[in-house]
């Protein structure tokens, strides 16, 4: 392995989009960024042209995640390259539908994803253990493959959540007690013991950045 490893791992979710804000689930579906996100992946892309001089950059090949990428590369010149093991979870059947639909038709089922069940997944989708191996694996192997010591990864709530599970040692079924909203930053360091990576989190779901994307959004309006 080379000597030059990823110390620093930051995983942005994209910013937001009009399903977020309608409560509709998205999983793989391709849904643009409304307005107010695609002004929070310009205040996410100038915090890191601001604070980070050198990094890989990595998206999740879906649109959203991809749109929120675009102003970072033009912000700092990272070149980006895209790779769909970093996607949101699979949610099958109710990809399209908003949450309350998915009550209405299946209480019981979301009563199983709500307890975090390893082994449910909706019809055509993925189990909650499924979807935790998959992004750990995944950023795993970017981490370990990184040729720079900054890692950026553009990515969904999903991915964050799995990798804070995964940090804490954390099962599908255990309270989530953190929130990582649109456009916001996570952050790991990770060391290596007998040549793995253990990941560290620093921060989970940071928005300061954002404090003023209201104020940017409505002189965008005017």
């Amino acid at each position: 392995m080379s000597s030059l490893r990823t110390k620093r791992l930051l995983l942005v979710r994209h910013g937001e989009t009009a399903w977020n804000a309608e409560g509709r689930i998205q999983g793989m579906l391709d849904v643009p960024l409304n307005a107010l996100g695609v002004q929070q992946a310009e205040l996410v892309a100038a915090e890191l042209a601001r604070t980070i001089d050198v990094a890989e950059l990595v998206s999740s090949d879906l649109v959203r995640t991809r749109e929120t990428t675009k102003p970072i590369n033009e912000a700092t010149g990272f070149e980006p390259r895209f790779d769909a093991r970093i996607r949101e979870r699979h949610f099958g059947i109710w990809q399209g539908m908003t949450y309350e639909e998915w009550r209405i038709k299946d209480a019981e089922g979301m009563a199983r994803y709500n307890a975090g069940d390893p082994d449910y997944g909706p019809e055509g989708g993925e189990t909650a253990s499924q979807f935790l191996t998959r992004c750990v694996d995944a950023v795993t192997d970017l981490v370990i493959g990184s040729k720079e010591k900054t890692l950026i990864l553009v990515t969904h709530g999903g991915v964050v959540s799995s990798m804070v599970r995964h940090a804490q040692g954390l099962n599908p079924q255990s309270a989530r007690t953190w929130s990582v909203p649109n456009a916001s930053i996570s952050e790991w360091r990770v060391e290596y013991v007998t040549d793995e990576p253990v990941f560290y989190v620093d921060r989970i779901g940071d928005v300061s950045h954002l404090e003023h994307a209201e104020a940017a959004l409505d002189e965008v309006d005017k």
